[in-house]
């Protein structure tokens, strides 16, 4: 046997038993013979060095329970090697037992304790001692090998009880996940999906699930892309993302934003993958309604703004913008919107905006001038509104027209209107004279007929009398109308009965008309202060077109009664052909006719008789349905007492015609 042989093999029954290894070290050959003969019953391998060198390669190979080490030796000696092997970690706790002949005295004992020896026996020593002393220390070895297996296999147990319970609860938690989520091997094959995605797509929980029962859920056209990006990724080993349409249990395709990671161990090893899909097709569909907002909003040739609430920053404007505004759309982003809206400061502008974040309006509509890049202004029409984004600060959307032409029109329109008005009011004025003229030449030559006007030229200068007195209302009603607009209309005002007048003005009209029943319906009396002239007015303009507008006849009904402690309240309904309610506001301006010119009239009496009550300070209203036979009724309010107030222009004669 050589001097690196371990002992033969016991046999094949106690190869299970656990055996420690003794090295000894020994630079005689015949010692080893000797130390392995004393050893040897006790079952145990043993390991024989002839050198300290040798005996260093021996325990870089394995691990000893005990170490029997001759003191004298060539090159390393026993003290050598021994300080040696307690310099290294692995090694420093081996027992030591030095064997010598030759050094007896305590100092070289002592010695051989201080560099780590637990026994120093001299030659010749008895064998059964010796073999007692290993017998302790392999027995030790022994017992420490077998606490370190129980502690790893302790430790095995408790990383897989670990494991297990880690195992429990990552499959709760991606049971519990809201959104579908799958895990597959490091070759790609899918072994795993959470109970989200079987609620979504309605399979089962035994369902066989691989790569491509998976993508029959996929959207055919986006079945072949999601293919390749998985395989790429399983083999270059990489993270993806990517959006698909993954069909639910109902058959709808949904849009999802999938991402697929490697999942690797406590070493870098790839060990498997996972995904999770988001469901985003709310969000997408979002985005693409507002990318084609957008794109509309882009075409528009209008200046569309958007802008915060908090900074009123510009996010967003679009190419009308750009060439309303002399200027690029990148330029405009992140500006202020006041340094566009120049009529406002921030104060001014954050109370304009105020009513609109609060909800009271839906938008607001106004008139300014917006400010180029070069400081010129542009005269603009703006609709603003709110838009809130759910729990977000919202934002505010300002659409400008550039009236730049609508000004012009209408600043031309209004001069061509000034000069009608004014041509009309001079023709009527000089139309006056030759009215009172030939009225009063009317009026002398039927007195010499002395009432003969049944025939003959007697009932030629009547109808003659009939048309100058016709004219002569339209030349005043003309010249009224003048007044309204320029505000010169007076008012005579007198404390008289209202009621009276109305029975008058009843009166007059019934003669006009034997197929209609002028009825009445007021107090006795009806004191107040107004002006009886241009009230008579307006009760004869709205009884003539009662009348007028039932050309089948019928009642006509007029109510006068009081409201409340200073108002009166009169109307006069007729069963004609009705006004449309499209028309309803037509009929107060100028030339304003509900029916046309089909039942004759210039359409100014009611302008007049808008302009006359609301020089009292009231208010004038038509209702009607409309249909033909219920007619209409025409509502007056006035106050009981009118003070008088200097005549200002009427939104009516305001109004273009």
């Amino acid at each position: 046997m050589n001097s690196t042989e371990h002992t033969p093999e016991r046999p094949q029954e106690a190869a299970a038993t656990p055996r420690a290894a003794i090295l000894m070290v020994d630079d005689h050959p015949a010692n080893l013979l000797a130390l392995e003969a004393i050893l040897e019953p006790l079952g145990q391998d043993l390991v024989k060095a002839t050198s300290g060198e040798e005996a260093l390669k021996q325990l870089l190979q394995r691990d000893f329970a005990v170490i029997l080490m001759d003191v004298q030796m060539p090159g390393l000696d026993g003290f050598q090697t021994a300080a040696l092997i307690k310099q290294r970690e692995r090694t420093r706790t081996i027992p030591i037992i030095f064997l010598t002949a030759l050094s007896r005295d305590a100092a070289h004992v002592f010695k051989g304790y201080a560099h780590g020896a637990v026994d120093y026996l001299l030659k010749p020593f008895d064998p059964e001692i010796l073999r007692s002393k290993v017998s302790v220390f392999v027995d030790l070895f022994l017992k420490e090998q077998q606490l370190q297996r129980q502690a790893a296999l302790l430790r095995q147990r408790d990383r897989e009880a670990l494991e297990r319970q880690s195992a429990l609860r990552y499959r709760r938690l991606t049971e519990s996940l809201p959104e579908p989520m799958w895990a597959a091997r490091a070759d790609g094959a899918l072994t795993y999906a959470n109970r989200a995605w079987r609620d979504y797509t309605g399979h089962h929980e035994g369902y066989e699930l691989s790569l491509s029962s998976f993508l029959l859920d996929v959207h055919p056209a986006d079945r072949e892309r999601m293919r390749g990006v998985w395989s790429d990724g399983v083999v270059q080993v990489q993270s993806s993302t990517q959006e698909f349409r993954l069909r639910r249990k109902d058959g709808v395709y949904r849009w999802h934003l999938a991402r697929a990671v490697p999942e690797r161990d406590e070493h870098g090893q790839l060990v498997g993958w996972l995904a999770i899909a988001t469901d985003i097709d709310d969000k997408r569909r979002a985005e693409e309604a507002l990318g084609r907002f957008k794109t509309t909003l882009d075409a528009t040739l209008d200046c569309v703004l958007m802008f915060t609430p908090d900074s009123l920053t510009l996010a967003y404007a679009n190419a009308g913008a750009a060439k309303q505004l002399s200027s690029s759309v990148e330029e405009l982003v992140g500006l202020s919107v006041l340094e566009v809206e120049s009529a406002f400061d921030e104060t001014g502008f954050r109370k304009l905006l105020a009513p609109l974040m609060s909800g009271t309006l839906p938008s607001q509509t106004y008139s300014t001038n917006h400010r180029r890049r070069d400081g010129s202004e542009v005269p603009v029409e703006v609709v603003l509104q709110y838009v809130a984004e759910g729990e977000g600060p919202g934002r505010f959307i300002s659409v400008a027209r550039d009236i730049t032409e609508r000004q012009r029109a209408e600043t031309a329109l209004r001069l061509a209107s000034e000069a009608k008005d004014a041509f009309l009011a001079a023709a009527s004025h000089e139309l006056r004279t030759p009215l009172a003229a030939a009225k009063g030449h009317a009026h002398l030559a039927l007195l010499k007929l002395g009432g003969q006007t049944e025939a003959g030229p007697g009932k030629s200068l009547q109808i003659i009398n009939r048309q100058i007195d016709r004219m002569a209302k339209l030349v005043e009603d003309l010249l009224d109308i003048s007044r309204l607009q320029a505000g010169r209309l007076s008012l005579e005002l007198e404390p008289f009965d209202l009621s009276q007048l109305v029975l008058e003005t009843r009166d007059r009209m019934a003669v006009l008309s034997q197929t209609h029943e002028l009825m009445v319906e007021l107090p006795e009396r009806l004191e107040g202060t107004w002006d009886r002239g241009r009230l008579d007015q307006v009760l004869t303009n709205l009884l003539s077109n009662a009348i007028r507008y039932s050309p089948e006849g019928g009642q006509v009904l007029v109510r006068l009664a009081v409201e409340g402690d200073s108002g009166v309240h009169l109307s006069v309904k007729d069963q004609g052909v009705g006004i449309p309610s499209e028309k309803q506001r037509l009929i107060f301006e100028r030339f304003g006719r509900a029916h046309g010119s089909k039942y004759g009239g210039l359409g100014l009496g009611l302008t007049i008789s808008q302009g006359i009550v609301e020089q009292h300070g009231g208010r004038i209203w038509a209702e009607s349905t409309g249909t033909v036979g219920q007619g209409s009724t025409f509502n007056v309010w006035l106050p009981r007492r009118t003070e008088a107030q200097a005549a200002t222009p009427t939104e009516s004669s305001r109004t273009p015609s």
